[in-house]
């Protein structure tokens, strides 16, 4: 005998087995794994309702403290970046190479072009650039066209100049070192050196008392041709001994030093003149006249 709530078929099986109300769950459930699988729903909301509380949860903890780091590494990182730009800049607009050179620290050099630095050495007075390097070492290395670039750095108290080929590649290196470097830095036109050691003058070094003898000798014009600011050397403070010409002409002008003596020592004090001037009172002392002049007034023998 069949009991009165036993199914009668299938259909009703099936309801016993599979109620609505647990359908309608397993669908529901089903439906939010698919999506979740899909769009990741779930991570997303966690992730917001964690944006949103963030203020009111402690700073602590190894990802906190991880990402501090990080976050003031990149900002060390962009103080830094900006800073050697700054640098870069005002070395790529310097006027001068003691305006180079105050921009470069222990480790941190700059890089400038070939054209820059030939721009900043020819600025030099010729008696401080020949001390640096040769302009005929210059020469070689502009004419070869290996030369591309400059690399100024500080190494303790001196100055390194690195001439760079196309794959920044040494192929020569200058040294400056502490006594030329305070003079680059300063501007001076005075080295506090002896003739002597200023490799220009070494040749052509007189008596200041027989070189002003001769000077004084000649038509005010080509003294003032020979020395331009005479007042200049009567404010120097001590006593003038020698004066040296130099082997080397810059154009039509050629370099005359005057080695002053003052209670710290020697300094060369330098003044450039116009160069057949200059040739001619350098001959007079020499003993060997170098040129004819229009004038009747000559050095006195």
């Amino acid at each position: 005998m069949i009991s009165w709530y036993t199914p009668q078929n299938v259909i009703a099986w099936t309801r016993r087995l599979l109620p609505l109300r647990a359908v309608v769950v397993i669908f529901i459930l089903a439906a939010l794994v698919i999506t979740e699988l899909r769009l990741d729903w779930v991570e997303q909301l966690v992730g917001s309702y964690m944006v949103s509380t963030n203020s009111y949860r402690p700073k602590s903890g190894a990802i906190w403290e991880q990402g501090q780091k990080t976050a003031s590494a990149r900002q060390t990182l962009a103080e830094y970046a900006d800073q050697r730009q700054n640098v870069l800049r005002e070395a790529q607009q310097a006027q001068s190479l003691g305006q180079v050179i105050a921009n470069v620290t222990e480790g941190k050099g700059v890089m400038i072009s070939t054209e820059h630095f030939l721009e900043l050495y020819l600025k030099l007075p010729p008696a401080i650039s020949h001390e640096i390097v040769s302009p005929y070492t210059l020469l070689t290395y502009v004419s070869s066209g290996q030369w591309q670039r400059t690399f100024v750095d500080r190494q303790e108290q001196q100055i390194l100049i690195f001439m760079l080929d196309a794959q920044n590649q040494v192929i020569y290196r200058l040294t400056i070192g502490p006594v030329l470097l305070g003079h680059i830095e300063r501007g001076e036109v005075a080295i506090r050196s002896g003739l002597e050691q200023l490799s220009d003058f070494a040749a052509h070094i007189y008596p200041a008392e027989r070189f002003f003898e001769v000077l004084n000798g000649y038509p005010q014009e080509l003294r003032q041709q020979i020395v331009s600011h005479p007042e200049d050397l009567l404010r120097v403070t001590g006593k003038i001994r020698r004066v040296g010409i130099s082997s080397a002409a810059l154009g039509d002008a050629q370099e005359l030093g005057f080695e002053v003596e003052d209670v710290n020592g020697y300094k060369v004090l330098l003044m450039q003149g116009q160069r057949e001037a200059v040739q001619r009172i350098q001959g007079d002392l020499d003993g060997q006249p170098r040129f004819q002049w229009p004038w009747s007034g000559g050095a006195q023998q």
